[in-house]
């Protein structure tokens, strides 16, 4: 059974044989609002395998580092209690995850295991490959609770490792969506969002809060910027010539040639601009799926030429087919000093926003 296929098939085992939907539709009516920082979450299990093996693999998975920034940052926070003690204040934490090896007698797990429905025990004894499933707003709204089991701490410690990337994608998504009902619920920049369109043929959500520090006919940088963090957008445009223009070098030397003219940190120095970091790092190339249509993602870092200034970007570049024109588009960010991972995953939010025309103008 696939991975999709087990987690659904789990999910509606566990979920809807434990209530009515009409009463769990009037309960998270009245729950209160989740809260915790972005990026943090509660893990709930026994406290001798927390120590153990399944621990282990459970800070090697949440704890993996974020890639192409400059600070050593962990992809998430975990604080672990025990069954016993998550009760009150931490049942309104915005992630959760209770860890069950359902064959262990520990007063811990016989607590964890009250969760689960003899439908869904029978299931699992069945299926040795189901070890996870989710619910949302379970004890407050806006909330990510997450169930892994197994019914030995090795079989489950198996499936979290096949299934790595799986976990931590699942979480990451779950912050892009908190982040993106964060930054558009507040005011929209929609001035600055209809200018865009206007003159670039592209559409962006511009959240509030950012500005227009530079313009051409073909360019445009957005700037929000405070004392501790100064975060960037930029877009731009040239002629689509060939398929050869998403190569790593092509579009690495057309970042140079679109922000050179542009961006300075020195006004006063105008031979000052942005180049790539890629003597002490790597710059990931990935092709994907934006919105239907192919693109390549960019990430890695950005210094300075002649000072000591740097920091992460992201960026996305794709054809619009109507008009012939290569869109890139990048986001970076410029905080010395600052933990960074949750500000490029803001940053990287509002750069998915961005559309190119469905059809001719």
């Amino acid at each position: 059974m696939n991975f999709s296929r087990y987690l659904l098939f789990a999910i509606t085992i566990v979920y809807l044989s434990s209530c009515d939907l009409e009463q769990t539709a009037k309960k998270k009516e009245n729950l209160p609002q989740a809260n915790g920082k972005p990026g943090e979450i509660i893990i709930v299990m026994d406290s001798a395998q927390w120590d153990g093996q399944l621990g282990d693999e459970l800070r090697t998975t949440f704890h993996e580092l974020v890639p192409y920034i400059p600070r050593e940052e962990p992809m998430f926070a975990l604080n672990h209690i025990t069954p016993k003690k998550f009760q009150s204040i931490l049942k309104k934490q915005k992630n959760i995850i209770f860890v069950t090896v359902l064959g262990d007698k520990s007063k811990d797990n016989r607590r964890l295991k009250a969760y689960f429905t003899k439908e869904s025990l029978k299931m699992i004894s069945e299926d040795p490959s189901l070890f996870m499933y989710s619910k949302q707003d379970e004890f407050a709204k806006g909330q990510e609770v997450l169930h892994l089991f197994g019914e030995t701490a090795d079989k489950l410690i198996e499936n979290i490792t096949e299934n790595r990337s799986l976990l931590q994608k699942h979480f990451i998504d779950i912050e892009e969506k908190r982040f993106y009902k964060a930054l558009y619920t507040a005011k929209v920049e929609k001035g600055i969002s209809k200018h865009i369109k206007e003159k670039l043929g592209c559409e962006l959500k511009v959240p509030f809060g950012f500005e227009i520090g530079l313009e051409d006919d073909n360019f445009i940088w957005l700037r929000n910027f405070s004392p501790d963090v100064d975060k960037s957008i930029f877009i731009s445009w040239v002629d689509y010539t060939s398929e050869d223009m998403f190569n790593l070098d092509s579009l690495l030397n057309l970042r140079t040639e679109i922000s050179k003219p542009y961006i300075l940190y020195k006004p006063e120095d105008p031979d000052s601009y942005l180049l790539t970091e890629t003597t002490h790092a790597d710059v990931s190339r990935k092709e994907i799926n934006f919105k239907g249509q192919y693109a390549v993602k960019l990430q890695g870092l950005w210094k300075v030429n002649k000072y000591y200034m740097g920091g992460p970007f992201i960026s996305y570049s794709m054809v619009d087919k109507f008009t012939n024109r290569l869109y890139y588009i990048e986001a970076f960010l410029y905080s010395p000093g600052k933990a960074q991972r949750d500000y490029m995953r803001e940053l990287d939010t509002i750069i998915k926003t961005f559309k190119v025309p469905e059809k001719p103008a």
